[in-house]
């Protein structure tokens, strides 16, 4: 393996008040959509009052419900933000929403030429969409939340690059050279921890904790690793984005600087209920989901 300095004697600390002074605060249409997706009783008219907020979200709204597929033959063009999301569905107008959000607070940071804005945030919509048909195949109660915690599992990678994408770029590269993963190598070479600082990012921001602890966690398959993490509820949780994480790499959707695929062994597989056969049967079914997605999403 190429070796190469990454260690820095800068701490978790040092970063985070670096960039409180760059992205103080989530934008706030974000910081209330994820609150309000982590509650199962949101309501359409709940996200109706906070689109009408925000003129990017509201706009995109529009275009989408005013597309041939949504209109009967003849039927009017919809100007309003209500007839729109009665329209498109509950579903629609939280997917676009957090989609949209995310996207503005990933385009307030300036990616390096070696790792991709679009491929960061390929993976972490395919994360958002396996995470969400997992929690359907596997009882959780709340699939937007798990959504919601897949499209935002790798913020901590932001952050880095946004401290310093240099080192950040040098990791990835180092990382790949070595054929070793990721999230192995900040490890083993005591590196800033992507996953620590994401979790630290949305405790200053006062996400939800079961957000923060998934984003921490979202690499550790074995639960009596996961401190503090005792609710049998949050470890299901965590553990379908872990899950999701490992898919959607397995299935090269997007890349997120890791280039070794890594699966969940068998224990972990049987303790969710599934089989082989069954989760050959959710990734075709994830493939899908994702085009539509991504096909959807790419016309706002």
């Amino acid at each position: 393996m190429t070796t190469i300095a990454v260690t820095s004697d800068v701490s978790y600390e040092d970063v985070i008040n670096a960039i409180k002074k760059n992205i103080p605060t989530l934008p706030q249409i974000l910081e209330e959509l994820i609150k309000r997706l982590s509650d199962i009783d949101s309501s359409l008219e709940s996200i109706e009052d906070l689109i009408e907020i925000d003129q990017a979200i509201t706009s995109r709204i529009l275009k989408v419900s005013n597309k041939v597929e949504f209109l009967e033959p003849d039927e009017p063009r919809i100007t309003s933000v209500h007839d729109a999301l009665h329209k498109i569905g509950l579903e629609h107008a939280k997917r676009i929403s957090l989609n949209v959000s995310v996207l503005d607070l990933m385009e307030n940071v300036e990616f390096p030429p070696t790792f991709r804005f679009a491929s960061l945030w390929q993976h972490c919509l395919g994360v958002a969409v396996a995470s969400s048909i997992l929690a359907e195949e596997l009882g959780y109660e709340n699939p937007d939340q798990a959504y919601t915690c897949g499209l935002v599992h790798d913020i901590g990678k932001l952050i880095k690059i946004k401290f310093n994408q240099e080192e950040f770029c040098a990791e990835v590269q180092a990382a790949r050279e070595g054929n070793m993963d990721l999230h192995d190598f900040e490890m083993i070479n005591e590196c800033l921890m992507h996953d620590t600082l994401g979790s630290l990012m949305m405790e200053f921001w006062q996400m939800p904790a079961e957000l923060t602890a998934v984003i921490r966690y979202h690499h550790q398959g074995h639960r009596a690793m996961r401190v503090g993490v005792e609710s049998d509820d949050l470890n299901h949780l965590i553990d379908i984005v872990y899950l999701a994480n490992l898919l959607v790499k397995k299935l090269e959707i997007g890349n997120s600087g890791h280039y070794v695929t890594k699966v969940a062994s068998p224990e972990f597989i049987e303790s969710l209920g599934l089989d082989e056969d069954r989760l050959i049967e959710i990734e075709h079914e994830i493939l899908k989901k994702y085009e539509e997605s991504s096909s959807f999403l790419a016309t706002l």
